[in-house]
């Protein structure tokens, strides 16, 4: 199905009127997928590069994330137009070689004053006696991320890597390189990886570079000396001897954020390592594939095993799609309408893999009267009726939008406006054995560094 307005439920007179919905892409005024949503569901639901299977593949977001985390993803949708738009999407993304410059000069970044004064205390001395070199362990693994000729050394001495990061030691859980005291053996050595060094800053979503949030956590936060002192070696080594002489003058003198000057190779290397953290490895996307066909024979068109079933169905005719006969959202009556959507579901479950999950994102609909079809909880009986467990249900709230002014007549009748969907999760298997194909669920602790940079 295209990109839909996911402020469902209430479309249009929010009685059943049927609207017909034409228009693609960035101008036709429907919003995308979450992304966001996506991102979890891949992460919790999906081992590492399994493959994703998408039997209402109308917009391009799921495919684009999924390909962009490495998951091969297979999308079917009837509208040809609605396929090359996915397409072309796709290719301005995939395609695009990577921008990690301005297009002119040297790249800038914003120091941000406000986090360049955080104070820390870091001494050798604190280190041996308290800290004991928490900064670079996470609360469930090592967070040294390597670039890739470092991630060589790392090899060539006896250490182990993987996806770019570097194992801890099988006896004690943390870094190899940690001696008992904390400090680091590697320290005033070429051998130490640009990430540790330059590990106290990450730059976010507005090329301002910030402190780690890990770092803010820290018990050396909160005293000491501000963090352009503190870590004044990481800041040479980023930015350069001179241009953080620069920088640090500025902060000392009580100036405010300041645009730096700084070296393509450290901006690249910051920004490809702090990938590596988020599980983001570039040279392992995979360009998603969408095919052009009626899921109703989704096993002969996508035929395969696959490790997770992930989708947006349409909402059968609050909107209408297209005239094509397959379509589900031009269907006559609405038991017409589940009954397809049922045999899809069942196709998809069968092709599911084994202890694998499957996830739909659903509304409720009213009916011409105003009286709610119960679609999540057809949904849940037809994912249940095709051997799949009702596992997980998350609330996506939908930005409110026109909401106000949409729901102000049907408010006469007493129906209240809809801004969410329901997240249906199942799963197909032992519950048991979750953990052992999926292991531990790893949040990084970056993951709020740039929400809480961007405050």
């Amino acid at each position: 199905m295209p990109a839909m307005d996911y402020r469902n439920g209430e479309r249009g007179t929010g009685n059943g009127e049927r609207i017909m919905t034409e228009d693609i892409g960035e101008d036709s005024g429907a919003s995308i997928f979450d992304p966001v949503l996506c991102e979890i569901a891949y992460r919790w639901f999906c081992p590492d590069g399994g493959s994703i299977i998408d039997p209402f593949a109308g917009g391009s977001v799921r495919g684009i994330v999924a390909g962009y985390l490495g998951h091969p993803y297979t999308g079917i949708d009837l509208r040809a137009d609605q396929i090359e738009a996915n397409e072309k999407q796709a290719d301005d993304i995939f395609n695009k070689p990577e921008e990690t410059k301005q297009e002119t000069g040297t790249p800038q970044v914003t120091i941000s004053s406000k986090w360049a004064n955080h104070l820390f205390q870091c001494s050798e001395e604190y280190i041996t006696k308290i800290c004991h070199g928490s900064c670079c362990q996470g609360s469930d693994r090592v967070l040294i991320s390597l670039l890739t000729e470092e991630a060589t050394r790392q090899e060539e001495m006896g250490f182990q890597t993987e996806n770019g990061l570097l194992l801890p030691s099988p006896e004690t859980g943390k870094c190899p390189h940690k001696k008992t005291s904390g400090l680091c053996s590697l320290h005033f050595t070429d051998d130490k990886p640009f990430g540790c060094i330059a590990s106290p800053f990450t730059l976010n979503s507005a090329n301002t570079l910030i402190i780690r949030n890990r770092y803010n956590m820290m018990k050396c936060h909160g005293k000491g000396e501000p963090a352009y002192v503190c870590f004044r070696a990481s800041l040479d080594k980023i930015f350069g001897e001179d241009e953080a002489e620069r920088i640090c003058t500025h902060l000392s003198n009580g100036g405010g954020d300041i645009q730096a000057n700084i070296p393509e190779e450290s901006y690249n290397a910051i920004k490809y390592l702090d990938g590596l953290k988020h599980g983001i490895q570039p040279h392992n996307q995979i360009k998603p594939r969408w095919i052009c066909g009626n899921s109703e024979k989704i096993t002969e068109i996508a035929p395969g095993q696959y490790d997770l079933v992930f989708s947006c169905p349409p909402y059968y005719d609050l909107e209408v799609y297209s005239d094509n006969a397959g379509d589900l959202s031009a269907l006559g009556t609405y038991d017409e309408f589940i009954q397809t959507y049922r045999g899809i579901i069942k196709q998809c479950c069968d092709m599911l893999k084994d202890n694998r999950f499957a996830c739909f994102v659903v509304g409720d609909i009213r009916d011409k009267k105003g009286i709610y079809r119960g679609f999540v909880k057809d949904t849940i009986i037809a994912f249940e009726d095709a051997g799949c467990k009702f596992y997980n249900e998350g609330i996506l709230v939908n930005v409110i939008g026109s909401l106000p002014i949409r729901i102000t007549k049907q408010f006469e009748y007493r129906k209240l406006g809809k801004c969410h969907q329901n997240v249906l999760v199942f799963f197909k298997g032992d519950p048991k054995k979750i953990k052992e194909e999926f292991g531990v669920v790893s949040i990084p602790t970056e993951a709020l560094e740039q929400k809480k940079g961007d405050d």
